[in-house]
């Protein structure tokens, strides 16, 4: 809802309220929502604006910087009009939100250099998230150099702020940090080419009784900026990274900058809550939106690069029998793959490795009622490929430099046309070949050898994502049922712009239980569970070496997406057993363990989940206990998102005994876990650590 009261602007979400007074640029309120009738003209003295440029007397950093033609940097935009669009306008060339809503444009001049800005807000009726986005136009008549366009800024007031990211690094994704910056510039952001393992484009801002949320609709390389001011405010800027960033406008072009999402509420569950539904209403979309995911089986773990038809077909076969839906082939099936030394892009079939081709061998999976999926990275070449041998050019590298082997892999110039064409083509044929009902799309290194014959230095970024962009969306048109999986080393590249066009993610290439619990947990702040690829694996892991049961296994992992990623021949007969139960009782359970809403729980040695039902009738926890010794008080726990005043019965799956409880207790007491001894179970099971998974009921109430 957007309501107008002269040049001041309130957007209403059902919880929230944010005002905007146009004509001064001026962020006067977000929060909690108000009720009606309040005026907001004290707030105006406060002079928090939503943007920024040089040429004024704010030093803080920017949002908008622009070289002109003369050599000068100062801008002046001022208001021009306002405008309530009844429907959400689509960003050219990149993903964005979508859905039923109203929009709030800005436009604003700088009069000296004619350019014009453009700011839009878009409320959506039953979401507590907004869209933020920004344009530019050069309405000069001489280029201008566009050094850096923000997609969002927020001034709060106040410098008492905790900043939240999700650090990380290939196989430690998305861990939560926590600080507080007090005076200065807090920067998180990429310059890889990808959203990155490292620091993911999402970020908190705690401030006392409220948590604000800010993520970005992209998945290159992004820029995050908080400043504590000396004027005792404090500014969030989201965006585009600056980095190696100069984009040339002529006369009458637009620059549309990524779209950027604003979200607050007084928790952080309740604003994940809050995200996870943005992300599943506005953000997923085509068939599988809210489509429960297949239980798959993936060779990767189980054979890595050393498999043949009949293996492939018995590791089918045998999934088959336990109760999986899907089987994916993963790398080592094209070209004369052996190892990852050669043949990305000669997307033809090992003739030898697949038995008489790709779609035989598919047909052979299918005949034991299996789904069939396939492994493809669309987006590298290999110097030893057919590929590179005949179109060289179509590699990412500089001339005259040795390019950058990483990975012994390059990676595909997609800033240019032709080479956007080869890899449609290329995806379209594999899929029409094999008839995949699933692709998993990797990417295995990041940017080194930033170069496209055309393309200016400053961006070649930018241009690159674009163009990957609009293969992805050839893609999905062509192939609209296709369950597509994004993956980049695991978790490189987890962030909403993927998320447009990949109903999920792989969440990372590290499939230890005990690594897992913080992996998923720190995504989970931001992108709902059912977003999120979670395998079960051999043991000893092939990461860590660490041993976990398969009971523990699958407590983890059944707060994603679950598959399994092992050789499902090489198990014992009671393994296999029970593999079959679990599948069992995760299809029975899947619509409220992948679109249930999810809560973390934490405690005193303890992490996990909770998934519920909407109405909260019924529920699955999933309890870890990191550490134990003999002398340890009982472990406890304390379960969130229950009905309060309802009675439920509480059972630990695999056991018959039960207990009841109302919701109050089992969310404010500390509710002791039904476990073994610590020492004896750190014996029988090799180390593992212990889990143990509640089903709730509500059964009065």
């Amino acid at each position: 809802m957007i309501k107008k009261n002269g040049t001041v602007y309130r957007l209403d979400t059902p919880n929230t309220t944010l005002v905007l007074q146009a004509d001064t640029a001026q962020m006067l309120y977000y929060g909690p929502r108000l009720p009606a009738g309040d005026s907001f003209a004290p707030l105006a003295r406060l002079g928090r604006r939503f943007f920024s440029a040089p040429g004024r007397e704010d030093y803080a950093e920017y949002s908008l910087l622009a070289e002109y033609a003369d050599g000068s940097f100062a801008s002046d935009p001022v208001f021009v009009r306002a405008k309530v669009l009844s429907e959400k306008p689509a960003l050219p060339d990149l993903p964005s939100s979508y859905g039923e809503g109203k929009t709030l444009e800005l436009h604003y001049t700088d009069r000296v250099s004619r350019l014009h800005l453009y700011i839009t807000y878009s409320v959506f009726g039953g979401c507590d998230a907004i869209a933020v986005s920004a344009r530019v136009v050069n309405g000069a008549k001489k280029p201008l150099r566009l050094r850096r366009l923000m997609s969002l800024q927020c001034d709060f007031p106040g410098t008492e702020y905790e900043i939240v990211t999700f650090h990380g690094a290939w196989l430690q994704e998305r861990q939560k940090t926590q600080r507080r910056i007090g005076r200065g510039v807090f920067v998180n952001d990429s310059k890889c080419g990808s959203s990155s393992h490292a620091r993911n484009p999402f970020l908190l801002l705690k401030g006392e009784g409220q948590v604000y949320g800010f993520n970005l609709v992209y998945s290159g390389n992004h820029k995050e900026i908080v400043e504590c001011c000396e004027n005792e405010r404090t500014r969030v800027l989201a965006g585009i990274n600056d980095f190696q960033f100069d984009w040339t406008l002529a006369p009458g072009e637009s620059f549309y900058a990524p779209e950027a999402v604003l979200c607050c509420a007084p928790t952080e569950d309740a604003l994940s809550a809050r995200m996870h539904a943005f992300v599943a209403e506005h953000i997923v979309r085509g068939k599988w939106k809210k489509r429960e995911r297949p239980v798959l089986f993936n060779n990767w773990e189980g054979t890595y690069f050393g498999f043949d038809a009949e293996k492939i077909d018995a590791m089918a076969q045998t999934a088959a029998r336990l109760g999986a839906e899907l089987f994916v082939l993963d790398d080592g099936w094209f070209g004369h793959r052996e190892d990852d030394t050669s043949s990305l892009g000669d997307w033809y079939d090992n003739v030898q490795k697949t038995g008489g081709g790709l779609a035989a061998l598919a047909d052979r999976v299918r005949a034991h009622g299996l789904a069939f999926g396939i492994w493809i990275e669309p987006e590298m070449i290999s110097e030893d490929s057919d590929l590179y041998r005949t179109r060289p050019n179509f590699a990412m590298k500089i001339p005259g430099r040795e390019p950058y082997r990483w990975r012994n892999q390059l990676m595909l110039n997609l800033a240019e046309e032709r080479v956007q064409n080869f890899v449609v083509r290329s995806v379209s044929d594999v899929i029409v070949r094999s008839g995949a009902s699933y692709v998993k799309w990797d990417y295995n290194r990041c940017m080194t050898d930033c170069y496209g014959k055309g393309v200016a230095g400053g961006e070649y970024f930018h241009r690159y994502m674009l163009g990957l962009y609009r293969v992805l969306q050839r893609l999905q048109k062509r192939f609209p049922s296709v369950l597509f999986e994004g993956c980049a080393s695991g978790g490189g590249r987890f962030d909403l712009g993927m998320l447009c066009y990949f109903p999920q993610i792989w969440t990372s290439d590290d499939t230890d239980a005990r690594e897992r619990i913080s992996i998923q947990a720190g995504t989970s702040y931001a992108y709902p569970q059912s977003t999120m690829g979670a395998h079960i694996s051999a043991c000893p892991n092939h990461q860590t070496g660490n041993s976990n049961l398969l009971s523990v296994r699958f407590n983890v992992s059944c707060g994603g997406v679950l598959g399994y990623e092992l050789d499902p021949c090489a198990l014992s007969a009671q393994e296999q057993e029970e593999i079959a139960e679990q599948i069992a009782f995760y299809k029975a359970n899947r619509k409220l363990l992948q679109f249930g809403q999810q809560y973390r729980l934490e405690g005193r040695g303890v992490a996990g989940y909770i998934a519920l039902s909407k109405d909260a009738s019924s529920a699955i926890a999933a309890v870890h206990v990191l550490q134990g010794s003999l002398t340890e008080p009982p472990v406890t726990v304390r379960l969130k998102g229950l009905n309060a005043s309802a009675l439920y019965e509480v059972r630990v799956r695999g056991k018959e005994e039960t207990f009841t409880a109302t919701g109050a207790l089992l969310m404010r007491a500390d509710i002791p876990l039904p476990l073994e001894d610590p020492v004896k179970s750190a014996r029988e099971n090799g180390g593992s650590f212990r889990s143990v998974m509640l089903l709730l009921k509500r059964i009065r109430g």
